[in-house]
C-alpha cells in the first residue's frame, strides 16, 4: 500500500498497532450478516464483504464516490477479496502533491484526428491510440477531469499521482467514431475542444446531437473559439479596436454559443495553434472561462497559471514517446 509503505509499516503491522494502541474507536456486530471496521482519527480497517467497490465505500465513508482513487492508492488497487481488509484514509492531505524531492504534475495530452488510413502527424491511427490507451490502463493511470484539474490547482482537492487529461481539438467525427469508443472501452473521458463554425459543416465534422450525446456520457466540452484564428497577433489591415473586437467575438461568443447549443456553462477554452498573448489571456478570464490551454509541452503542477496550461500535442507514433509525454512528478528542490 503506497500510502502505509511511504510511513514504513506493512498491513500486518497497522493492524497490530491499529489493535493493540487503543486507536479502534468503533466497530460493527461481528455477526457474519454485518461487516466490521475499526476506526482511529486518520485511518478505517474494514473488512470487506461480498459487493463491495472501492467506490461504495468511497461514498460510505468519504462522502464521494469519485474518491474511490484514495482507497485504490492506499491499497496498491489490489482487488477486494470477501473477509479481507482494506484500509481507507479519513483525512485527505497533500492537496497540492508536494513531496520531499519535487512536486506532482498533470500531463494533459492533445490529440485532433484518428483513422485507420493517416496522412498527417495530427492523425492518430486507430490501431495506436487503442495501445496507447491500454498502456494508461494497464499501468495506472486515471483520467480526470477540467474540475477535478481546476480543483487541484486551486489547493482544493488532491488528484490520484497517476492522473492524466486527455484532449481534443477541432470537432472532427473521426473521434466520435473512433477514440470515442475506444475510450468507453476502458473507461476514459477526454475533453473537446470545439471551433464552433466547424460543427455539422460536413461528414468530417461532429454534430450538435453528437455533441450532447458525449457531454451526456461525461464528456466536457471546451471552446476552441468560432473561426480558429490565430490570437496572438493582429491580422493584416486590423487596427487595436478591430483586434479587440475579434479577440472578444472568438473567445467570448464561442462560449456563448456552446452555452446556448449545449446547455452548460462553458469554463474551459484552448486558444487556436496554442498562440496567446496578455490580450487573449485577460478575455479567457473576463469572459468567464476558469481554465484555457496551449500547445506548449509540459506538465501541470498545482502553482501553474490556470489560463497558461501547458499540454503535450501527440504527435509521434511510437510508444516511448507518448509514454516519455506521461511525466507525473517534477523534480524540485524545497530546500
Amino acid at each position: 500500500m503506497q500510502i502505509l509503505r511511504a510511513r514504513g509499516i506493512s498491513l500486518c503491522f497497522f493492524i497490530w498497532v491499529l489493535w493493540s494502541s487503543g486507536c479502534a474507536t468503533q466497530s460493527v456486530s461481528t455477526t457474519p450478516s454485518a461487516p466490521q471496521f475499526h476506526r482511529s482519527k486518520d485511518y478505517i480497517l474494514y473488512r470487506t464483504t461480498p459487493g463491495d467497490t472501492t467506490a461504495s465505500l468511497a461514498q460510505r465513508f468519504l462522502g464521494d464516490a469519485e474518491l474511490a482513487w484514495v482507497i485504490d492508492d492506499a491499497n496498491d488497487s489490489q482487488p477486494f477479496r470477501p473477509d479481507g481488509y482494506v484500509v481507507i484514509p479519513l483525512n485527505i492531505r497533500n492537496r497540492g502533491g508536494v513531496f520531499d524531492k519535487g512536486v506532482q504534475q498533470v500531463p494533459i495530452l492533445c490529440y485532433h484526428r484518428f483513422g485507420n488510413h493517416c496522412d498527417s502527424p495530427l492523425c492518430v491511427p486507430e490501431e495506436l491510440f487503442e495501445r496507447q490507451m491500454r498502456y494508461l490502463k494497464e499501468n495506472g493511470y486515471r483520467t480526470i477531469s477540467p474540475d477535478d484539474l481546476l480543483g487541484f490547482l486551486e489547493y482544493r482537492r488532491p488528484l490520484p499521482l497517476k492522473s492524466v487529461l486527455i484532449t481534443v481539438d477541432d470537432g472532427y467525427s473521426s473521434f466520435y467514431t473512433v477514440a470515442y469508443p475506444i475510450l468507453k472501452k476502458y473507461g476514459y473521458t477526454a475533453t473537446l475542444f470545439i471551433y464552433t463554425n466547424f460543427v455539422g459543416v460536413s461528414s468530417k465534422a461532429l454534430s450538435w446531437n453528437q455533441l450532447r450525446e458525449l457531454r451526456a456520457q461525461g464528456f466536457t466540452i471546451g471552446s476552441h473559439t468560432i473561426a480558429h484564428s490565430d490570437l496572438s497577433k493582429k491580422s493584416d489591415n486590423e487596427n487595436e479596436e478591430a483586434y479587440m473586437k475579434r479577440l472578444w467575438h472568438e473567445i467570448g461568443d464561442s462560449k456563448k454559443i456552446l452555452d446556448e447549443k449545449l446547455s452548460q456553462d462553458t469554463t474551459f477554452f484552448a486558444y487556436p495553434f496554442g498562440r496567446l498573448n496578455s490580450s487573449a489571456i485577460r478575455i479567457a478570464q473576463q469572459a468567464g472561462y476558469k481554465l484555457a490551454a496551449t500547445v506548449q509541452r509540459g506538465g501541470n503542477p498545482f502553482f501553474s497559471n490556470p489560463y497558461a496550461l501547458q499540454r503535450d500535442q501527440v504527435l509521434k507514433r511510437d510508444m516511448v514517446t507518448f509514454v516519455s509525454r506521461l511525466k507525473i512528478f517534477q523534480p524540485l528542490s524545497l530546500r
